[in-house]
């Protein structure tokens, strides 16, 4: 190979990285609980992962073409709904008539077909539901998981202000 070819794919590479970086960075910082996994042969190029008592467990991969896949379960109900009609607005995912949170049990989803990606949310008969998001692209993940951290602080901070109460 030329020289000048394999600088050019070095160079790509250096910023292929790059892009990989900013992208875990973009997804912590939206949803602080995420951290590095091992990731499997099969699988994407980054994997987090994360698990907290309240908020459940799930990972997110960023694949070779810079795109996020959410895979997040046992989620609050009232976590996701608030979240989803924050970022997309009431009654805006298939089957959601109304706010999520007054839909009830059920699974709702949003396939967008500029990007290919593909959003779905069930939310589930025990109050605890899934955030399943397929090839989105990294800022539209990062701002669903920050609307799903924002959307969990008030429990956190009214189970706080229950503990301080009683004592």
């Amino acid at each position: 190979m030329r020289p000048a070819v394999t600088e050019a794919i070095e160079d790509w590479e250096r910023a292929w990285n790059d892009v990989e970086e900013a992208a875990v960075a973009a997804m912590t910082a939206a949803f602080p609980p995420l951290d590095h996994t091992k990731t499997p042969r099969y699988c994407c190029d980054v994997m987090l992962s994360y698990e907290k008592d309240g908020l459940g467990s799930g990972r997110l991969c960023i694949d070779n073409e810079g795109r996020g896949t959410v895979e997040f379960e046992d989620i609050p109900n009232d976590v996701i709904a608030e979240a989803i009609d924050e970022v997309f607005g009431i009654a805006w995912l298939t089957n959601a008539d109304g706010p999520l949170d007054e839909c009830g049990p059920g699974t709702y989803y949003y396939d967008e077909e500029t990007t290919g990606a593909e959003f779905e949310v069930t939310l589930g008969e025990d109050d605890k539901g899934k955030l399943m998001l397929s090839y989105v692209r990294v800022p539209d993940a990062a701002t669903i998981l920050d609307a799903l951290t924002r959307a969990a602080e008030p429990d956190e901070e009214e189970s706080a202000e229950l503990v301080g109460a009683a004592t």
